[in-house]
């Protein structure tokens, strides 16, 4: 569904327009995330923080999720004005949708065990900005992302400055997300390395 996104990707970012009064004008900054009084509260921190030292750029940040600690993360991304949009939970078509409508995925990351929006993000083309953090590196790479000293706002504003100013790059890195995604996390992939060590557990059971 997420690679399917990406062929509708025009007529999403219309309907988003029309919906949420985005700019379709300025580049589209992307974070989905649970909205809760722990590390992910911490992160949504950090990214305010972030992108209060890229203010001199041109961008919007869509902020997909919600939870116990909404009012905490609306508190937090009120100086922004309109540049934020909080759109909720998402499910269904409309998940994959919203990732492949954004121009980048920006997450500090904290405490992040693996990263399921980030793999979701690349799945859909989206370059991704995150913490190096926990198993982050599991998932984005240098040619699928850039990975920053974790917990510094001032690591992740710089990549998304570099990024926001860099289109061709973004779109490359989009592409690399893509088939990283395809060659190591597809469910085809990962049923023929399990099925690779079940064969290696038999064979060794039988001979023993």
């Amino acid at each position: 569904p997420f690679v399917a996104a990406c062929d509708d990707r025009v007529t999403t970012r219309r309907r988003l327009v029309a919906e949420h009064g985005i700019d379709p004008r300025q580049p589209w900054l992307l974070a989905v995330a649970m909205m809760r009084h722990d590390v992910k509260l911490l992160s949504f921190q950090l990214l305010a923080q972030a992108l209060e030292r890229a203010v001199d750029h041109a961008w919007q940040i869509l902020l997909v999720g919600d939870g116990p600690a909404r009012s905490d993360v609306e508190a937090l991304f009120a100086p922004f004005g309109d540049r934020v949009r909080f759109v909720g939970i998402l499910s269904g078509p409309d998940l994959p949708e919203i990732y492949a409508a954004a121009d980048l995925y920006v997450w500090p990351a904290c405490n992040e065990a693996y990263g399921m929006a980030l793999l979701e993000a690349q799945a859909a083309g989206v370059p991704v900005v995150a913490g190096m953090e926990g198993g982050v590196a599991d998932v984005v790479d240098a040619a699928s992302g850039c990975l920053v000293s974790p917990r510094s706002p001032a690591a992740l504003a710089e990549a998304v400055r570099t990024l926001l100013l860099d289109p061709s790059r973004r779109r490359a890195m989009g592409q690399a997300a893509q088939a990283r995604v395809r060659s190591w996390h597809a469910t085809s992939v990962a049923s023929a390395r399990l099925a690779a060590v079940m064969a290696k557990l038999e064979t060794g059971m039988s001979i023993g």
